[in-house]
């Protein structure tokens, strides 16, 4: 863990670099590229498909061939810092991380051959073969949460139904305790925004106090399930990381725990969020869904392509490198943008039309590529369809309600919305 993730050969400034008019405009935090990033990403990749962001201190790679190539080579790109946007810590926020869960890799944040353990401890638990087999639950959580929205006709669905069917669905799912979603809720959020929030020193220390709660909160209930074992995944997973073939540290298994939670939940909630305003603001794409069901599977993935909640994850080089014929020094921080990587024009004339009849010429790049590509993917399409074949069955005549103004999640690494108001017939 570093308290600044720039390298000090890298440009001190865009102004410094040749290649910085599009980074200079880069700003994914407000305005148009919050909303609707995808025609600066489109003039990215025709002017400058690698560029230097003044702004978060990053090189920023939007082709797709280009982010394949860089995923690919775990050697010269390292994955320690995949999720750590560039930013400065406090000495003593500094301190505390390094001494806790937030500085040991897991799955995300690591390289091989450690990051191969862990995602061999963590693989049973999301095979496709296990995933099929809890659909029926995950359709009884949905089915439990449509109960209380469905007779009012109309909902915000982010926090009524989208929010608390991915959390239930993923802790059910690993054998976490549902005692308090929301303390779980406010941890998930506090270590994003340690990661990606440029925090002032009382906040850092603020957020800092919530993580050691949960760091105690998970040291804790792994000593009850070794205790007193129970048959769930979450307890596979802790005697998996205790073997000595696939041993790690305690720290580095609550990283694990937090990383499975965080990424089973954050990201099947923004797919359902994002698939149906999708879906609904065109009435092409919603008479197609209701025409026939088995369209939902085809929306979903349309969205994992169109839209993906995973926006962007880091890189950092390892040695001097090039890439697009861009030189970068060792130690540049490098994020690939996967949501720029799902509309390369090289691969399809109208990749920025939203199309669930659409045929794939590459596979899309919502879940990663390579070593990283993500182990939750099979769940997160499943909770994400089964949510949105249960609305269109249950409420009729499914629709954006008019006059609401979308609000995006303010953040680097996930896309997704901040409420979302839908109508339906009663």
């Amino acid at each position: 863990m570093k308290s600044s993730a720039t390298s000090s050969e890298a440009p001190a400034s865009a102004a410094s670099c040749p290649f910085s008019s599009v980074g200079k405009r880069f700003n994914p935090f407000e305005g148009e590229q919050l909303r609707n990033p995808y025609r600066f990403y489109a003039e990215a990749r025709r002017e400058e498909p690698v560029f230097y962001s003044e702004l978060l201190k990053m090189w920023y790679v939007t082709r797709y061939d280009d982010i394949i190539a860089v995923a690919r080579d775990t050697k010269r790109f390292s994955s320690a810092d995949a999720i750590e946007a560039p930013h400065d810590y406090t000495p003593e926020t500094t301190l505390r991380m390094k001494g806790s869960w937030i500085a040991r890799g897991s799955l995300t944040n690591n390289d091989p051959p450690h990051h191969d353990i862990v995602r061999r401890i963590v693989n049973k638990a999301f095979t496709s073969r296990h995933v099929a087999g809890v659909e029926a639950e995950v359709r009884r959580v949905v089915s439990h949460f449509l109960d209380r929205i469905q007779p009012a006709g109309h909902a915000e669905l982010v926090e009524s139904f989208s929010f608390p069917v991915a959390l239930e669905a993923i802790l059910n799912h690993v054998g976490i305790p549902l005692e308090n979603p929301r303390q779980m809720r406010i941890w998930a959020d506090n270590w994003l925004s340690i990661n990606h929030d440029p925090l002032d020193a009382e906040q850092q220390h603020a957020v800092m106090d919530s993580m050691m709660d949960c760091q105690r909160y998970w040291l804790d209930l792994i000593a009850q399930r070794r205790a007193e074992p129970q048959q769930s995944l979450l307890d596979e997973i802790i005697r998996a990381a205790g073997e000595e073939e696939t041993r790690i540290h305690e720290l580095q298994l609550v990283n694990v725990c937090m990383t499975i939670y965080v990424a089973g939940h954050q990201t099947t909630q923004d797919l359902i969020d994002l698939c149906l305003y999708h879906v609904l603001e065109d009435s092409e794409q919603t008479a197609l869904v209701v025409a026939d069901p088995e369209n939902v599977q085809r929306a979903v993935e349309e969205t994992l392509r169109f839209d993906s909640p995973v926006n962007a994850l880091m890189r950092t080089a390892t040695e001097a490198v090039q890439i697009a014929g861009i030189d970068l020094p060792k130690g540049a921080r490098i994020a690939l943008l996967y949501t720029s990587a799902n509309h390369d024009e090289k691969y399809a004339p109208d990749m920025k039309r939203f199309d669930l009849r659409r045929t794939y010429a590459k596979a899309h790049l919502a879940f990663g590529h390579g070593t990283h590509f993500c182990i939750g993917a099979p769940f997160a399409r499943l909770v994400a369809r089964v949510a949105i074949e249960e609305l269109f069955r249950r409420c009729s005549n499914l629709r954006l309600s008019e006059g609401q103004q979308l609000q995006y999640v303010v953040n680097p690494v996930h896309r997704g919305l901040g409420r979302l108001e839908l109508e339906w017939d009663v």
